[in-house]
């Protein structure tokens, strides 16, 4: 990944394909349910510079984006959708931005590994949920042998200084960029039982979602014709996650 100089308008991550993610995790989350996710509160939790939020907000009633960081780019969008807006925070800050059990469906998109403890994170969104409602989660896999945000093989595995030195001294620039921490499927799945939440492993609804959003007709015949079950008990070392929560009914 070539390093960028990481502005409030251009993240290092990138903006490309953005509004593609967005329609992919709807539609992920409209073949899980079933049923009308379009009304209520939708709340993006670790938004960055807001694209997967703006996107959402032209298909459902409203948005909530909230980040650490303020972007710049989050004045702009708002003025193009009424039904969305920002707040600069972390996760700990949920259930002061929100009001407790307001919120309908929640997205955390490749955020926990980023955080200081994704047992308080995946507490917080819990408390703003209401009762029987859902969140998308989606992140790295620890066992995928490529960290996927250096794209540097093992150094993941490896003690943290020690990989930083070693990328240093093999001539990388990414060394600082090697800041996430990922979690295995069963430590994952443990911290979301222990959150109280109900866990669906939706890995094979998003592969469908990815195809659709692609236009991708034998990709989605594929898709479609692989055995769920197996693709599932791929799922522990997959490159990445993708998970249902569903907050328990009172």
């Amino acid at each position: 990944m070539a390093e960028q100089a990481r502005s409030a308008t251009d993240p290092r991550w990138g903006q490309d394909g953005r509004d593609r993610k967005a329609e992919a995790i709807l539609a992920t989350l409209k073949m899980h349910c079933r049923r009308d996710l379009t009304r209520g509160v939708w709340l993006d939790v670790g938004c960055g510079s807001g694209g997967v939020a703006a996107t959402l907000a032209a298909h459902v009633e409203q948005v909530v984006g909230v980040d650490p960081e303020p972007w710049e780019r989050w004045q702009t969008l708002c003025s193009e959708r009424s039904n969305l807006v920002f707040h600069a925070g972390s996760y700990r800050d949920l259930t002061t931005l929100l009001t407790p059990e307001s919120v309908d469906v929640v997205i955390c998109n490749q955020v926990y590994e980023h955080v200081d403890d994704p047992a308080a994170l995946l507490q917080a969104i819990h408390q703003v949920m209401k009762p029987g409602s859902i969140c998308y989660f989606a992140g790295p896999n620890l066992l995928w042998p490529i960290e996927p945000h250096v794209f540097w093989p093992f150094v993941h595995w490896l003690p943290r200084r020690f990989a930083q030195r070693w990328m240093r001294r093999l001539g990388s620039h990414q060394a600082n960029d090697l800041d996430a921490w990922s979690w295995s499927y069963w430590g994952l799945t443990r911290l979301f039982r222990c959150a109280g939440y109900q866990c669906v492993d939706a890995i094979h609804l998003r592969m469908r979602a990815d195809a659709e959003a692609a236009g991708a007709a034998k990709l989605l015949r594929m898709a479609v014709c692989v055995p769920r079950g197996f693709v599932m008990a791929l799922t522990p070392i997959a490159p990445g996650f993708v998970f249902i929560l569903t907050k328990a009914s009172a």
